[in-house]
């Protein structure tokens, strides 16, 4: 259990302090590997199409783990789930620094996605045990900053390792740094061991895990084999399959992993749609602007590294006072402002070339990093403002691992498109513009359901 209040209280931005360390190298885990990895495909001689896998095992992994390991940690505590996330972390980080192979670097970064998955429940958890209502949002916010500026600062030094040390030197660094949380946050975090006996939802979890890992394998892979050959429209069926079993499952259970009614709240799903489309241009446009920077224009890592970083360090800076614009403005009202800042910067990089200028790049990103901002957090904020209390948790939970799915397919959407371009010979830059012209599209898509939530009429706010 928890010690006595006051003791907590006393101690909490101690605990914050060791906590965040966890989101700091979580964070930097995935905000690294843009940069880092044309060095991991020249190195391993592999095409895009699978060195994408880099990126999109680790992030899969987070997302459909993330209401898994919230389970655990409500029934076993979260300083127990936390501490041996980070210790994982960093055992499979130097792994993936040593790994002999590309299939063992994937598989390592697989391993670092299942122990990271622990980090964003564990700290909320946390955080919710150790503050008091009143300093509760103060204590997000400032996870909120920290979080982001690993985002900025996640290019900047993954450019430097690389350039200086190679690329193995990003895994060393979240090595250490993970085993330096796990040390802390078992020191400094207060014990909170739960007595939970709740069942767990395992076939429908089993089933939405793999359904999702067999649609991203065949999203990237389909172009080789051919979408009309066997394999992938075998693939397919199964997917199509594992969705029904999963959806029965819910249906039956008393206590699902997603609780399906949600969805019928009308305003619940267009956020986590916007939320999801917003994932889904951010970590798409992290690997096509290390591509284009690197691959296009000839920067090499420390450069393309820097270029990047006011994407991440603008949304960093705009999440949080975000909050206090929707505080003004509304949630609805201030997401759309974001999404369509998002849509009109993204469409303006259909027109860059091999040589526009950097100040141009590096104004486009910091338009888009603030239009990021200004959706990012009044939609998490919508999401627990639209449900019901008691359904706050479920609807965060899937929330979270909605957004970061759709940020898998971003990335391996965008490097399919790429890879195939390359492959048939197809010009670069021409493939550039096709991918930034998507992003913009998704983009586009949720800034018209954003105005179109707005004016939805009081009968369809939720229907059950």
């Amino acid at each position: 259990m928890m010690p006595d209040t006051d003791k907590t209280y006393s101690r909490r931005w101690w605990v914050v302090g060791a906590v965040l360390i966890g989101t700091w190298v979580g964070t930097l885990g995935n905000s690294m590997m843009p940069v880092a990895l044309p060095s991991i495909l020249e190195q391993y001689r592999v095409g895009l199409h699978l060195g994408v896998w880099v990126i999109s095992a680790y992030v899969l992994l987070v997302a459909i783990l993330m209401p898994i390991f919230g389970w655990l940690g409500d029934r076993y505590g979260y300083r127990r789930i936390y501490t041996v996330g980070l210790m994982g972390m960093s055992v499979f980080s130097w792994g993936a620094a040593f790994a002999p192979g590309f299939g063992w670097l994937i598989a390592f970064r697989a391993l670092q996605g299942i122990f990271s998955a622990t980090t964003l429940p564990s700290v909320m958890g946390i955080i919710s045990e150790v503050f008091p209502d009143r300093e509760r949002g103060l204590a997000i916010g400032v996870w909120a900053t920290v979080n982001g500026a690993a985002h900025g600062l996640g290019p900047v030094i993954s450019g430097f390792l690389v350039q200086v040390f190679g690329w193995p030197a990003t895994f060393w660094l979240t090595g250490a740094i993970s085993f330096l949380g796990g040390i802390l946050v078992y020191s400094v975090v207060p014990c909170d061991r739960k007595h939970d006996t709740r069942p767990f939802d395992f076939l429908g979890a089993s089933t939405l895990m793999l359904a999702m890992l067999i649609f991203v394998f065949n999203l990237t892979r389909g172009s080789d084999w051919g979408w009309s050959s066997w394999a992938s429209l075998s693939l397919w069926g199964v997917f199509a399959a594992l969705m029904v079993l999963f959806v029965v499952t819910e249906r039956c259970v008393s206590l699902p992993f997603v609780e399906l009614h949600l969805f019928a709240n009308v305003r619940y799903t267009v956020v986590v749609v916007i939320s999801s489309a917003l994932f889904f241009c951010l970590m798409g446009l992290q690997l096509s602007l290390s591509l284009y920077l690197i691959q296009l224009r000839g920067s090499d890592t420390g450069v393309a590294g820097l270029l990047i970083a006011p994407l991440a360090f603008t949304l960093a800076v705009f999440s949080p006072l975000a909050g206090r614009t929707a505080d003004r403005l509304g949630y609805q009202a201030t997401m759309t402002i974001g999404i369509a800042v998002v849509t009109l910067a993204t469409g303006s990089m259909r027109f860059w070339n091999t040589g526009t200028p950097a100040w141009t790049i590096v104004v486009t990103l910091i338009a888009t990093g603030l239009g990021m901002g200004l959706t990012q957090l009044p939609a998490a904020t919508g999401a627990t403002l639209v449900v019901r209390k008691d359904e706050r948790g479920i609807a965060l939970g899937i929330f979270n691992m909605l957004r970061f799915i759709s940020g898998t397919l971003g990335a391996t959407i965008l490097g399919a498109i790429l890879e195939h371009a390359q492959l048939n010979g197809i010009a670069p830059l021409r493939a550039f513009h096709l991918s930034f012209s998507l992003l913009t599209a998704v983009a586009a898509v949720a800034a018209l359901l954003a105005v179109l939530m707005s004016r939805l009429p009081a009968a369809l706010q939720q229907l059950a």
